[in-house]
């Protein structure tokens, strides 16, 4: 075997060298394709709103400082009677049928976490699996305070039970942020990560 300085040995180490430059080159690309798809897909957003844009909220959400109090647990969205309601997110239905004689609606996320969709008719059973954006049911009209034709009340909530959070559900699309106007009651949404296709139209107290 020619020692490693020699000039025999020369155009092996220049081989030994090629080899090694296109095997970085395979691995930079194999983790190229590793993290992509995964940097993608960290833009598509988990949740979405559960009407075609454009959506107009009628009334915000205003959780009462202890449970047993009067509050709104949840924001109403102006909606047709007949308009298709989607899961905001993917899950199972974990109830679909009437509560206190109204419709309703509720899905089971990853993360304990619980959206429900009233008054709705639904079109999909208990304990089927649900896609994100997915129609699970249509809007009936008799929302109780709703001041549109008819409204979808959207409503989430985190835990079971009596340790169960409820959670303003426009955070889920990033659209929390609101801005008091200086005239009448309208309270102007801000789209902080809010989907394109999903505009807003505002909020009315």
């Amino acid at each position: 075997m020619a020692p490693a300085g020699s000039p025999a040995a020369r155009p092996h180490v220049r081989t030994l060298r090629r080899v090694l430059a296109a095997l970085a080159e395979l691995l930079v690309i194999a983790l190229l394709l590793w993290v992509l798809p995964a940097v993608a897909g960290a833009d598509t957003p988990r949740f979405l709103l559960p009407l075609q844009a454009p959506v107009s909220v009628v009334r915000g959400f205003d959780p009462p400082v202890h449970r047993w109090q009067p509050g709104h647990r949840g924001v109403d969205l102006a909606a047709p009677a007949g308009t298709a309601v989607r899961a905001a997110g993917a899950g199972t239905v974990q109830f679909a049928g009437d509560v206190a004689g109204r419709p309703v609606v509720s899905i089971r996320h990853s993360g304990d976490l619980v959206t429900t969709y009233e008054p709705v008719r639904a079109t999909i059973p208990r304990g089927q699996s649900v896609r994100r954006g997915e129609v699970i049911g249509l809007v009936v009209a008799g929302h109780p305070g709703c001041p549109a034709e008819a409204c979808l009340h959207w409503g989430a909530r985190r835990g079971r039970g009596r340790s169960a959070e409820y959670l303003n559900p426009l955070g889920l699309v990033g659209a929390i942020r609101v801005r008091l106007k200086p005239v009448g009651t309208v309270v102007a949404l801000t789209r902080v990560g809010v989907p394109a296709d999903a505009p807003l139209a505002g909020v009315r107290r």
